[in-house]
């Protein structure tokens, strides 16, 4: 992170004020804040209590992330969490609490097909192959011949073998009607929920961006409805804090497609963090909970 203060346009401070009435300073000053240092277990080569064993030895203070058994909290460690064997190996993958719980809300079984379709860099790919015991089929699908190298790195050193690369427009997807059990669209967008990670994020804030970004996201949405089965399900996700790349997509959606419903998501600890409007979705607010911010919701096909 640059050792610069994050500048907060004035047009940036409306805008959330708008959301979240009373609240606007906790926003920003959580903003400013690092975020907690967390890995997920790859349990295809190691179990949590292993791997936690092995870092304590190495002098590692580690807590459980509450909501899920395979991931940690590093509060404190005695090398960088990328130059080590655990890492090389593939035993576990650096990882923001926030960014493992659409995989967990789509709870992919071992015999689906799955399309992950914006994949790289590969975190909730390779935490969906982990999920399915490396059984099943996933397609992971990104735009840019870089992107799918690194997303491919992370599935070899992960030790993902029931992986399918892909690389194109997610778009295209709605060429292949009804071929997908479970689809997680981990959809492009602005990113204001990420501000702890790059302080540059909020100096760019532009209603424009978020505005044409929206109409992306709403294209993704209604071709990979097209590639999912009936009764599939399908998780759409940002890691942004606007309105309209979350709730208001999701809502439109749901009024253009009559064989669409919203299922509500019950995952422990995240009860009270509810959409705008949409409270089976999940909105995570980084001064409530200590995460980066995060929208999830989960829709299922009539």
């Amino acid at each position: 992170m640059s050792s610069k203060k994050p500048v907060f346009k004035d047009s940036f401070k409306e805008y959330f004020e708008s959301l979240i009435p009373g609240e606007l300073d906790s926003f920003i000053e959580s903003c400013k804040k690092p975020l907690l240092e967390s890995i997920r277990v790859n349990d295809l080569k190691i179990t949590s209590k292993k791997l936690k064993e092995n870092l304590v030895k190495q002098g590692w203070e580690i807590e459980d992330v509450p909501f899920y058994e395979n991931a940690l909290i590093i509060k404190k460690r005695t090398s960088s969490l990328g130059n080590t064997l655990e890492h090389f190996t593939g035993q576990f993958y650096v990882q923001e609490q926030s960014s493992m719980i659409p995989p967990l809300v789509l709870n992919p079984k071992s015999t689906d097909t799955v399309l992950d379709c914006c994949a790289s860099p590969g975190s909730k790919t390779t935490q969906l192959s982990n999920m399915m015991k490396n059984k099943g089929i996933i397609v992971a699908n990104d735009m840019g011949l870089g992107r799918v190298i690194i997303l491919s790195s992370n599935l070899e050193r992960m030790g993902c073998e029931n992986v399918i690369v892909t690389n194109g427009n997610g778009n295209r997807f709605s060429n292949f009607p009804e071929m997908f059990d479970k689809i997680l669209l981990d959809a492009p967008c602005t990113g204001y929920g990420a501000i702890r990670k790059d302080w540059s994020i909020a100096k760019m804030f532009n209603p424009k961006s978020y505005k044409f970004l929206a109409n992306i996201q709403k294209d993704l949405l209604r071709n990979c409805w097209t590639a999912l089965k009936p009764k599939g399900e399908m998780v759409y996700s940002t890691c942004t804090l606007t309105k309209e790349e979350n709730e208001d997509n999701v809502i439109e959606f749901l009024e253009r497609n009559p064989d669409a419903k919203i299922e509500n998501i019950k995952l422990k600890g995240f009860e009270k963090h509810r959409g705008i409007g949409l409270k089976e979705s999940i909105r995570i607010w980084p001064h409530r909970i200590d995460m980066e911010g995060f929208f999830i919701a989960k829709l299922v096909k009539k």
